[in-house]
């Protein structure tokens, strides 16, 4: 028997028989599904291209079929649900039911082109006089696995064999055909702005070099929309005999582009240099923008996540892609706790957090007998939080321990590791406390391996409450020493065939510091105070903060509850971000001055008469 010339599966001898595949008939019952219903319209056009995919078409037939469908897969695939696109790993068995269902549809939406272009190839005197067909369905084959790809990557999961074979094989018979630089117009594939297959073909070469395992949640959807523009810096050429260094896609072979150094000439079997140097320089040119609006304070916190994702993304594209570290494998149950919040409890052995309290006890101008009288030569005017009346109000809010769990939503995530600034009465503080008074979390995991600067973990997929993302802070400690927490971040995860997560964590420090943080002058001034942890410097690292997402920027003054002192500290500089939490490193400085001498200012009023 012939092996087919793509991933597709076996076609039987006989005909479609459980719909009318003819124009009109196929599109009656196309405008009958209910858009609205997008489960049900989209497991139904997934059962008839699954039914025509494995029966017998005439070819034409089967183009204008999957023409029509098409149109509606486009949109249906605009319809996709993206309200989960932010949950943590593992997934629940809903949840893996909602990724697989856009799955199931792009690839057999794709699967329906490639038949077309297998059946137009394999005769060529029928592909004589179907070109633009064949053209159009290469384009929609590679469009919609493209689709496929990211929809794979959004759940971190790994291509299926076959799948970089088929990209390849069409980009070669583009390359035969003479098609690779035509363009397309926007109706050609939904979505899609006028592109060739050349840009197609780069676009996801780009999106492999990213490495789906490392991206946070939800960007492999954004970085995809943004390479059309960006695969215009790059090119792809034939390689040349004395071919040593660079990034090389071979045709050949079932694999995606590498970066590839040797210090003899390599050979390939069908091979192609794909050049990125100009998007690199690119690049570079749009992280210094980002990193100059931030130094002039106008770097909005959307534009923030950006600068990290683009930081990333040319440390990934611009080097080969090796551990920096040795690994050496190890088998050893480890106890997991994961986001910001839970790590704080649990390095704190879950104390009771009240650092309102505590900054009343730490404090020694709180603590002063006649902080409520004045001379009248030290008239000052004073702000709200140095008023006795407000002092009244915290030891209020500290007897009751108000707004315990300060949580923030702006990352959209309601679980945890954002602010959320509370003002609220108390019975509504109580019942959201009543909520939220859940027990702490921790995970079974395995660990497989370990290295100096950090390890890999296997969590079970029927371990939903481990909450594992990219970018998010986590504390591994070994089943027999629990109250020895190392504290780090996930950098990369993919999930397995059986649903299980393995995730590589960095180690960020055996013994981080609990505080509390609360900014008093400078972005999230007038917060309530927020779990954080403090790293101690160490080796050519300094000391820095961990703290929730999006609540402080560079600059920002805090007042930092630790347990034995309160002390005050200014952010200097965004080291590490993720939607979850920002790391800064600080410098500490005296208490600054909270009020404006009043009797300084009388004095230079009279003096400038």
């Amino acid at each position: 028997m012939k092996k087919p010339l793509f991933n597709i599966p076996a076609r039987s001898a006989s005909g479609v028989t459980e719909i009318d595949v003819r124009e009109k008939p196929l599109s009656s019952w196309i405008e009958a599904l209910p858009l609205m219903d997008y489960e049900y319209s989209c497991e139904q056009v997934t059962g008839v291209l699954s039914h025509i995919n494995r029966h017998q078409i005439e070819v034409v037939q089967r183009f204008k079929a999957m023409t029509l469908l098409s149109n509606r897969v486009d949109k249906l695939h605009k319809l996709t649900p993206r309200n989960f696109d932010n949950d943590s790993l593992p997934l629940s068995e809903k949840q893996l039911e909602s990724k697989q269902r856009p799955l199931s549809l792009l690839s057999e939406c794709a699967i329906g082109h490639k038949i077309v272009v297998a059946d137009l190839v394999e005769n060529r005197k029928l592909l004589a006089k179907h070109k633009k067909a064949l053209f159009l369905s290469i384009v929609k084959a590679m469009h919609y696995m493209s689709l496929e790809l990211v929809e794979r990557f959004l759940s971190y999961r790994l291509p299926l064999d076959g799948t970089w074979q088929d990209f390849h094989k069409l980009y070669a018979i583009s390359e035969q055909m003479g098609i690779l630089n035509i363009a397309t117009s926007g109706t050609a594939v939904k979505g899609e702005a006028s592109i060739t297959i050349s840009g197609l073909y780069k676009k996801i070469l780009l999106l492999s070099l990213a490495d789906f395992s490392r991206l946070m949640n939800g960007e492999a959807e954004k970085l995809y929309k943004q390479l059309a523009t960006w695969s215009t810096f790059t090119s792809l050429s034939p390689l040349d005999d004395n071919f040593r260094e660079g990034i090389v896609v071979d045709l050949g072979i079932d694999a995606p582009a590498n970066h590839l150094f040797s210090e003899k000439p390599l050979k390939f079997i069908n091979g192609r240099l794909f050049d990125i140097s100009r998007l690199l320089t690119f690049m570079d040119e749009q992280i210094d923008l980002l990193t100059e609006q931030g130094q002039k304070g106008s770097n909005m916190l959307s534009a923030r996540a950006k600068q990290a994702m683009y930081i990333r993304l040319r440390f990934t594209w611009g080097t080969r892609c090796e551990r920096g570290a040795a690994r050496d494998s190890i088998n050893k149950p480890v106890k997991l706790i994961s986001g910001l919040h839970d790590c704080h409890r649990g390095l704190s052995a879950d104390a009771h957090f009240n650092p309102e309290h505590d900054e009343l006890r730490l404090d020694p101008e709180w603590n002063r007998a006649d902080d409520t009288v004045q001379r009248l030569d030290e008239l000052s005017l004073v702000p709200e939080d140095e008023n006795p009346w407000i002092k009244d109000e915290i030891e209020a809010r500290v007897a009751s321990n108000f707004s315990s769990r300060r949580i923030s939503q702006f990352d959209q995530q309601t679980k945890q590791d954002a602010w959320e600034k509370i003002y609220a009465n108390q019975m509504a503080e109580m019942g959201r406390l009543q909520r939220e008074s859940a027990l702490l979390i921790v995970t079974d995991c395995l660990q497989v391996d370990t290295s100096s600067g950090g390890m890999a973990i296997v969590c079970s997929g029927d371990q939903i409450g481990a909450s594992l993302a990219v970018g998010k802070v986590v504390a591994v400690a070994d089943n027999d020493k629990e109250d020895r927490w190392q504290t780090g971040v996930v950098r990369w995860l993919v999930m397995s065939l059986n649903s299980d997560i393995r995730c590589g964590i960095q180690t960020l420090s055996d013994c981080a510091e609990t505080i509390a943080t609360r900014s008093i002058k400078g972005a999230g001034e007038n917060s309530e105070y927020l779990r954080a942890l403090m790293i101690p410097a160490e080796g050519d690292y300094p000391a820095s903060v961990i703290v929730p997402a999006v609540v402080y920027s560079t600059n920002t003054v805090l007042s930092v509850v630790t347990q034995k002192a309160l002390k005050y500290i200014v952010l200097t500089e965004l080291l590490n971000n993720s939607s979850s939490y920002n790391q800064f490193s600080f410098e500490e400085i005296d208490k600054p001055a909270m009020g404006i001498n009043l009797k300084a200012k009388i004095d230079h009023d009279r003096r400038s008469l």
